[in-house]
């Protein structure tokens, strides 16, 4: 698995997740593969989710396409 989406050619809702061990950068990751996600016409569902590990920071934003 890799970062950015995780979506079927034709499915109607991804999940678009980053991480980093830094919290800042796991967030610009994550609003950078938003906004490519949005110019191709996906639309952010609810907020991003955080997680943290003790290692890691994972951050992920629900979507779904119109």
């Amino acid at each position: 698995m890799h970062e950015g989406d995780e979506a079927e050619p034709d499915s109607r809702f991804i999940v678009v997740r980053s991480e980093s061990t830094v919290l800042a950068s796991a967030a610009n990751k994550l609003g950078n593969w938003v906004s490519m996600k949005m110019e191709a016409g996906w639309v952010p569902q609810g907020s991003p989710q955080i997680h943290n590990d003790g290692k890691k920071f994972y951050m992920i934003q629900a979507m779904t396409k119109l």
